[in-house]
């Protein structure tokens, strides 16, 4: 018993470990799209508006956060925002003879004689949270270039800042008033919309066909930024002006694909992989034994990852292992995506289901040594030889252990190379598994062990 509880102490302290890794990891992700998303919004605001006086106020204003001091939520993580601006004489065309207000120091080293020393708006935000006790920042920073001066047409308004559409088909407007203009060009960042707005030369609309849903040509659920730009009649631009559309018409697609299967190994497992959803609104998703009678959302549906019915794995989560699967033979699973409803009622999509073989026969394992070397940026990378007889359909990585908590990595195919990133800077020992198309797993080749 007092070994039993060793190891279980230990597998329980690596896991622990992992997870706040995951957490430290998600959360300083969460923070660096934060930036992205506040630098973004910032260009969007009138030059003007860029001082120390009304940035927060107006990023507020736009729903980024509120309080003092600043907060915003992402993910369940509470950041805390602090702002700096000052305005930037770029020494490419000389400085000016006085320094402007709120000028970023220290002033370049440049001969006088620039006329307007008011070149860009050095805007930077400092984001911190709190993770496992400690106190973690990162410092975003941009330059928004002053509109005024050799620019084109300039937008001076625009409405709405941000809009929510639930009908089912839809256009999403906006109207600009610019500047004098030949034209106003609009584009959308789903990469695919984007054409010339109607009217002028100052009042401008901008219609957005975001086309009738279940059409497979459809906009699919999320927030999107609208860019527009005015243009003269030599095309010179103006400065660019950012609208957010936020589209939330529909449950969740069912998950592209679902694959899976028994894995055998060590006991009986059933491990299931998905393809992730490309709406943006995606919160989570739940994975499911469909019962006894196999089939999706009736009342014998089991909850199988998370464990815990009130949760949900991430929107990044593409993966799950059922360690006690209540039927070892073949039986049928499904997964579910969530996204926030009008009424921020969390609303479960349509389900992609999966009918998982009985388990087969353990595939061969990887055949010849298995060898660790070191990558050219100082990680272990492993090769091995494939199977004597068999097909493979990848290739699982374990590490300092082969039970299910030691899994670190997988190939994303047959390939028979593998690199660890997070290898940090101890020695580590290695084992590799040969996983057949229904996922059973064969018997582990190695250990190797690989010293930095």
């Amino acid at each position: 018993m007092l070994v039993l509880l060793v190891g279980i102490l230990g597998v329980l302290k690596l896991l622990d470990g992992a997870l706040a890794g995951t957490s430290g990891n998600n959360a300083r992700v969460a923070a660096t799209n934060l930036g992205r998303e506040l630098a973004e919004t910032t260009r969007a605001l009138d030059y003007d508006e860029l001082t120390p006086a009304l940035l927060a106020g107006r990023l507020q204003a736009r729903g980024l956060g509120s309080s003092s001091p600043w907060t915003i939520a992402r993910r369940g993580v509470t950041y805390t925002i602090q702002e700096r601006v000052c305005t930037y004489d770029d020494g490419a065309d000389q400085i000016a003879a006085s320094a402007p207000d709120n000028v970023c120091s220290p002033l370049p080293t440049a001969a006088t004689g620039d006329e307007n020393g008011d070149d860009f708006r050095r805007v930077s935000f400092d984001i911190s949270w709190r993770d496992q006790g400690r106190t973690r920042s990162l410092t975003h920073t941009d330059l928004v270039v002053n509109p005024s001066g050799g620019l084109g047409p300039h937008i001076t308004s625009f409405s709405p800042l941000t809009q929510t559409i639930t009908a089912p088909v839809g256009t999403a407007t906006i109207q600009y008033v610019s500047d004098a203009a030949a034209s106003l060009h609009w584009r959308a960042d789903n990469g695919e919309d984007e054409a010339d707005a109607t009217g002028g030369p100052t009042n401008w609309t901008v219609n957005w066909d975001i086309r009738a849903l279940d059409n497979g040509t459809e906009v699919l659920d999320g927030t999107y930024r609208v860019t527009a730009q005015a243009f003269d009649g030599l095309g010179i631009p103006g400065d660019s002006k950012l609208a957010t559309v936020i589209l939330n018409r529909r449950r969740p697609y069912a998950p592209p694909s679902l694959s899976g299967g028994h894995d055998t190994r060590l006991s009986d497992w059933v491990d299931l992989e998905w393809a992730l959803n490309s709406e943006r609104d995606i919160l989570g998703y739940r994975v499911f034994w469909s019962g006894a009678d196999g089939l999706a959302g009736s009342d014998d549906d089991v909850q199988v990852c998370p464990a815990a019915a009130a949760e949900m794995l991430s929107e990044k989560a593409s993966s799950c292992t059922d360690l006690n699967p209540a039927k070892s033979g073949a039986t049928r699973y499904h997964v579910v995506a969530y996204d926030l409803a009008p009424g921020d009622n969390v609303l479960p999509g349509d389900p992609r289901s999966l009918l998982v073989a009985a388990p087969g026969e353990q595939p061969d394992a990887p055949s010849g040594a298995l060898v660790a070397t070191t990558s050219a940026g100082g990680t272990p990378t492993l090769t091995w030889e494939a199977p004597a007889a068999g097909g493979v359909s990848f290739y699982r990585i374990y590490r300092d252990g082969t039970a299910f908590a030691d899994r670190q990595g997988r190939t994303g195919n047959a390939s028979r190379t593998w690199t660890d990133d997070e290898a940090g800077g101890a020695g580590h020992q290695y084992w590799v598994t040969a996983v057949d198309a229904q996922y059973n797993e064969s018997d582990p080749l190695g250990p190797v062990t690989w010293t930095p």
